[in-house]
């Protein structure tokens, strides 16, 4: 197996050398730090983030720093519209934290919402399109809860970076030209959104300046009063117009009684390794503590990053584990969740009895956690500070410039969260994800989600900060990141640049990436997968620090136009 592991990574050099894939894993180098690191998907973002270190923040001022820039840079990914998740350590208390900012149902929610009263079936794009795709935002909120409880430096200072990214402008790269290029029709229905995201009547391209004075205005706001106006004043009335001009249902009692939750993380073992991850109604933490749990049974380390048959192992693990996600996971306060029944070792210890390590047993149905026993789009980033702290923030607005439901007075859009929700027990939603009543539309409920900010310890010390971004794709890209560094002992770079695989049990269909060679896709097949080749559908950051050395290396993912960066000495 080694020999052939070897003649694999021959090919994909080969691949990469006549093809100019963006993924070169074997020859990028992570970033090398002695004093702090912060992963971003966007230069101006980790810009941002290492500013605020080396101006005495910590790990979580820069994390919400540069949140806060992606949400000028990235509003089609993220924004102040949108909700988020964050896993966070605080090394003088040696305490880790789970912050939930996500969205949630408005009030006036109902579980047939989205059900089409004379055909009996779901309206085509409503649960992700328009004002009745809107969640109550949680950004914000969370944003300001992060800086005012874990934080050294007040709000201001860490929003001055974005306002100064909103005010001044930045050059548009390749990404955002094809977004606004994309979705001009829709940009293009409101005049503010024209005059800030088109030049002469056309789409801003590459290259040329973006300034946004209406999120310029709205960042001074919330640096001022600390969020009370998102919520409680101005800015919430103008919330609530615009969704509600395209039909929706959000009232300014909802944004007024929003709230951030501090919930306990998923906490689990691999291999000696501890790791923390985002609980319900994140599916992260669960999916991942259930996949690396039935991999630990397996000799990976035996096998090589790249083979048929380490990918057949994963891809097994992830189908086990999606199925579970499609029956059982949903928001925790609504519905009780068989949460340490999904990670506990012997309900792993029984799902891999079903797995063949040669040919694939294909999972017909979710398993029973209920039986075991207690035991004991998207934007990611990743920052560890020089003093321990770790913090990974996953933010979204969920679907490309989310609801398109553009707030003119504020200069941002508003999230497309509740195609979160299931519409209706086994239809999927805009991500092919399947879900029953447990993750039913209700007032107040936050949709499950597959966003997993994960923290990784060594010997009790902090290890590796990850995260990634693309819908269910997120779960499946953070533990062949983990598998990557912890299996195969390849580096924090090229753990993440590697082409990955990806199945989440409906549809039957395993991806797998372009660079992948064509005589491992046919093993695939041989051993019972339905293999689609696709481009590249998640982007992912981290950082990992050897504290036997003092060493922070920071990996940005090639597919993106994201970077890391070191703090510098001060």
């Amino acid at each position: 197996m080694k020999n052939i592991s070897q003649y694999h990574k021959y090919f994909i050099f080969i691949f990469f050398l006549f093809t100019g894939s963006t993924t070169t894993a074997a020859y990028r180098a992570p970033v090398w730090s002695q004093n702090g690191m912060a992963a971003t998907p966007h230069s101006t973002a980790t810009d941002a983030a290492v500013e605020i270190l080396t101006a005495g923040g910590n790990a979580i001022d820069a994390a919400v720093a540069a949140a806060f820039a992606l949400s000028v840079v990235e509003q089609y990914h993220s924004g102040l519209g949108g909700g988020e998740f964050a896993v966070l350590y605080m090394s003088d208390t040696d305490e880790t934290i789970a912050i939930d900012a996500r969205e949630c149902a408005p009030a006036a929610a109902t579980p047939d919402m989205y059900i089409n009263p004379q055909t009996n079936k779901s309206y085509e794009k409503k649960s992700y399109r328009g004002g009745w795709a809107v969640g109550v935002p949680g950004s914000v909120a969370g944003r300001v809860e992060l800086v005012k409880k874990y934080g050294k430096l007040s709000l201001a200072e860490v929003i001055a970076p974005a306002l100064k990214l909103a005010e001044e402008g930045f050059t548009i790269d390749r990404i955002m030209a094809s977004r606004i290029k994309s979705y001009q029709d829709q940009l293009a229905e409101y005049k503010t959104a024209q005059k800030v995201f088109f030049n002469k009547g056309q789409p801003l391209k590459r290259g040329e300046l973006l300034k946004q004075p209406q999120l310029a205005r709205t960042l001074t706001s919330i640096s001022s009063d600390n969020g009370k106006s998102f919520y409680h004043g101005k800015l919430a009335k103008q919330i609530v117009a615009a969704c509600r001009d395209k039909g929706g249902i959000l009232s300014t009692e909802d944004l007024a009684n929003y709230k951030v939750i501090q919930r306990d993380p998923i906490r689990f073992d691999y291999r000696g390794y501890t790791i923390y991850s985002m609980p319900p109604p994140s599916s992260g933490g669960v999916c991942l503590a259930e996949i690396l749990n039935i991999l630990e049974g397996f000799p990976m380390d035996y096998l090589e990053q790249g083979e048929a048959e380490s990918y057949h192992l994963i891809a097994s693990a992830f189908e086990a584990a999606f199925a579970d996600r499609s029956k059982w996971l949903g928001d925790p306060d609504f519905t009780p969740i068989p949460v340490e029944g999904l990670i506990s070792t012997k309900y792993a210890d029984k799902l891999r009895k079903n797995i063949n390590r040669h040919y694939r047993n294909p999972v017909k149905e979710s398993g029973d956690p209920w039986t075991i026993e207690s035991e004991g789009n998207t934007s990611h980033l990743s920052v560890i500070d020089s003093e321990g702290n770790m913090c990974a923030i996953t933010t979204s607005v969920n679907t490309s410039f989310g609801s398109l439901v553009y707030v003119p007075e504020m200069g941002i859009f508003l999230n497309s969260t509740m195609d979160d929700f299931a519409k209706s027990p086994g239809e999927p939603n805009k991500w092919d994800l399947i879900g029953n009543n447990v993750n039913a539309v209700a007032p107040g409920k936050r949709p499950l989600s597959s966003m997993s900010p994960t923290l990784v310890f060594k010997d009790d010390k902090p290890y590796m900060c990850i995260g990634s971004v693309g819908g269910p794709r997120i779960i499946t890209s953070v533990a062949q990141i983990i598998i990557n560094v912890i299996d195969f002992g390849i580096n924090i770079q090229s753990a993440i640049d590697a082409p990955r695989i990806h199945t989440q049990w409906k549809p039957d269909k395993l991806y797998i990436e372009k660079e992948i060679p064509p005589e491992v896709a046919e093993e695939l097949r041989k051993r019972g997968w339905k293999v689609h080749s696709n481009n590249h559908w998640s982007l992912s950051q981290g950082v990992l620090f050897k504290a036997d050395t003092g060493d922070f290396y920071g990996a940005s993912d090639a597919r993106g136009v994201g970077t890391a960066g070191p703090m510098q000495a001060r």
